[in-house]
């Protein structure tokens, strides 16, 4: 899918971005200054992967950009399915000047794949440091508090907080009926716009 290009806008200043990483869903904001110097505005790119087929899509609402890249389900290794997860996000970065990245860090009192999710982020890490891409680890509580107020927000509380901010209602707007990967592309703006 073609990117639209950014620099017809005028020149970018270099950007801030929020990364909500998993192994299913992940999501990249990218908090983009565009026009001059004495006009600058804020937009945000996000970019979602997804193994839904109708959700492969450009959505433009306003001053945000939903770009959707599709996840293949038929990795023979895990490993695999982590390189195509990186290589995603590092070339959804590469179009951008990257100023600073935030990543959501890993949630302690989780249970489950940890090892997994340990591995898929450890291979994403690893690429933003040999790029000398600066990247900053927030708990995910942090995050919460900050959107809402409540460091044990739930999902709904979060996609609601984006849409009173936003004005924006995701499930509408990507014609999506589940969580995914709309929970995960709030959790990534929430994270890029945490302001510590």
């Amino acid at each position: 899918m073609a990117k639209k290009n950014r620099t017809s806008y005028g020149p970018i200043a270099p950007c801030r971005v929020g990364i909500d990483y998993s192994t299913t869903s992940p999501a990249i904001c990218i908090r983009v200054k565009v026009g001059g110097f004495s006009a600058w505005r804020v937009e945000w790119d996000i970019h979602y992967l997804t193994s839904t087929k109708k959700l492969i899509k450009e959505t433009d609402v306003g001053k945000f950009r939903f770009i959707g890249s599709y996840l293949p389900t038929n990795f023979d290794h895990l490993i695999e399915r982590y390189s195509h997860i990186s290589k995603w996000a590092i070339d959804s970065l590469e179009a951008y000047t990257v100023e600073k990245v935030h990543l959501e860090d890993y949630a302690y009192a989780a249970t489950g794949k940890l090892f997994h999710i340990g591995e898929n982020t450890g291979l994403l890490k690893y690429k933003l440091m040999i790029r000398d891409i600066l990247c900053e680890t927030i708990a995910p509580t942090a995050v919460k508090k900050e959107a809402t107020g409540k460091g044990n927000a739930s999902k709904a509380r979060m996609i609601d907080k984006f849409k009173q901010e936003t004005d924006i209602d995701l499930y509408k707007e990507l014609d999506c009926t589940t969580d995914s990967p709309v929970s995960d592309i709030v959790d990534s703006y929430f994270i890029c716009n945490y302001s510590k």
